[in-house]
């Protein structure tokens, strides 16, 4: 369900995606012990989330989510340890089913625009099923074009295509679609992913709604390799218990965090040679961008404002970079 065509092992954006939330659940594992949880995602054929969540929590309780048959059977030969059980169903047939009788973390990987009305009503429906101190991560197509082209031709003018484009993402989730907070001009590819957090916002807080249980935003991050994507992690907390979780944790000093909804932090780091990037690692964690554009004397993009902003996200996730090579097996 959360295939690409880019190999899993060369999103390098994704990479630091993943590394942050194994990051975010040390953190959380001062507060409610991760070892304890199920966690249930979609593994893909690789199982890669999966070998990472066990190598680094021990968790023994895995599931894994897949309805495409031929995915499922390279999901069972690959399959890295004897705790994870791959299940062939779609997500929807698994939350539907879905009881919780122990500490859940749950990773919705959405990848399909054309299925953004059945990815809200699952969200909404998991997060309606979950209990204090449940962990929620959620994974979305956030392309704007990829929701509706922007269609070229003589006199179509960008308010044109954003008022179409938010035409037809009302079209595609009805009473799901938060009308009243989103403006045309979050239907653009820079600010879409605001659009994405308000609805998935709205859908959470309508189905707590009349609960004493709330969702507490802790990362919010957008990347792209090949289409850009949005991630939203959370847990459910009970509302008397928040401010004891946020003072227990100290996730406020998380550099990552994001304990409010807003911009997400922009995931899009330059392509980094291993001489290039060991020599800026040299200069971390007390260099800035703009210290070391200057040592350096290049660009990593033609834009200089764009490099510069390139350069900034690495030396705010440059502990989460992946480091590709080759090796002998």
């Amino acid at each position: 369900m959360s295939g690409a065509s880019i190999p899993y092992h060369l999103r390098q954006n994704k990479a630091i995606d993943r590394y942050a939330f194994i990051e975010l659940l040390s953190i959380l594992d001062r507060y409610c012990n991760i070892d304890r949880y199920h966690y249930i995602g979609f593994g893909g054929h690789s199982l890669e989330d999966f070998k990472y969540i066990h190598s680094r929590f021990a968790i023994t309780d895995m599931t894994s989510i897949e309805q495409d048959e031929d995915v499922h059977k390279r999901q069972e030969f690959n399959q890295p340890y004897n705790c994870i059980k791959c299940l062939l169903k779609s997500s929807n047939e698994f939350i539907d089913e879905f009881q919780a009788d122990q500490e859940t973390i749950i990773w919705l990987d959405y990848t399909k625009p054309s299925q953004i009305r059945s990815q809200v009503e699952e969200i909404k429906s998991i997060v309606n099923k979950l209990a204090p101190l449940d962990i929620v991560k959620i994974t979305l197509n956030a392309h704007a074009s990829a929701y509706h082209e922007a269609p070229k031709g003589k006199g179509i003018t960008n308010k044109d295509i954003v008022q179409e484009r938010i035409k037809k993402l009302k079209d595609k989730l009805g009473d799901l679609f938060p009308l009243a907070d989103i403006s045309p001009d979050m239907m653009t590819e820079p600010r879409f992913t605001d659009a994405l957090c308000l609805i998935i916002k709205y859908a959470i807080e309508s189905s707590l709604s009349g609960s004493s249980n709330v969702f507490q935003p802790l990362a919010l991050f957008s990347y792209a390799d090949g289409h850009r994507m949005l991630t939203i992690t959370g847990i459910i907390l009970d509302i008397n218990k928040v401010d004891d979780f946020l003072q227990k944790t100290n996730i406020k000093s998380w550099k990552l965090s994001s304990i409010a909804w807003g911009k997400p932090h922009s995931i899009n780091i330059p392509d980094l040679t291993m001489r290039e990037r060991l020599y800026i690692d040299s200069l971390l964690p007390h260099a800035t961008a703009e210290e070391i554009t200057e040592k350096l004397g290049f660009l990593f993009h033609e834009d200089e404002e764009v490099s510069l902003e390139m350069l900034k996200t690495y030396v705010l996730f440059y502990r989460q970079s992946p480091y590709f090579s080759r090796i002998i097996m």
